[in-house]
């Protein structure tokens, strides 16, 4: 069972804060953002240190997955910190940030796709006759997070397009980097 909070939360912090920008959002928040630079595989973690929420993520990729990779993080700062607080290091690493076998990183991924996904700017690309890669790429996103926001509006009854099938459930955690990759 998912938390209802990953579709709740995203829309109270942009209504406080008055952005989808998740860097900003931590700032507010007092969650310390950090770029690595000797991260390998990993794309990001949260952690607390001494009940301080910190957010590190990979200095190696593009601006859109570091913000994707915030956003998803900042989903664990606000659903999972007793997750966090029950773990020896207390940190939620992320090496395959799509991983959608995991219900918690699911739950980070609705989050993520919630606070960035501007859901009218998205019907308005489709009304266009965008498809989903289209409206992904038009919107700086990548796909998947657009297809993840896509099945969360179906599973809500408040989706007016047909959707396709989805692939297996863990090829998310495959993906790389660019905009439109499926």
């Amino acid at each position: 069972m998912k938390n209802p909070a990953a579709n709740l939360i995203p829309s109270k912090l942009i209504s406080r804060y008055g952005t989808r920008d998740p860097f900003r959002i931590c700032r507010e928040k007092g969650i310390e953002v950090m770029f690595r630079d000797d991260f390998t595989g990993q794309k990001g973690a949260f952690s607390l240190m001494l009940n301080v929420p910190f957010i590190f993520i990979n200095n190696n990729l593009s601006d859109e997955m570091k913000r994707i990779v915030c956003a998803h993080e900042l989903g664990h700062a606000m659903l999972h910190r007793k997750l966090c607080r029950q773990r020896k290091n207390q940190t939620i690493y992320e090496y395959e940030i799509f991983d959608i076998r995991s219900s918690t990183e699911y739950e980070a991924n609705i989050f993520a796709a919630n606070l960035l996904i501007d859901e009218r700017e998205m019907n308005e690309y489709m009304s266009y006759g965008y498809d989903i890669v289209q409206t992904a790429r038009a919107m700086n996103l990548n796909v998947n997070l657009l297809l993840i926001k896509l099945h969360e509006m179906k599973d809500n009854e408040a989706l007016l397009y047909a959707l396709p099938h989805l692939p297996k459930r863990n090829f998310l955690g495959t993906i790389g980097d660019n905009a439109g990759e499926l």
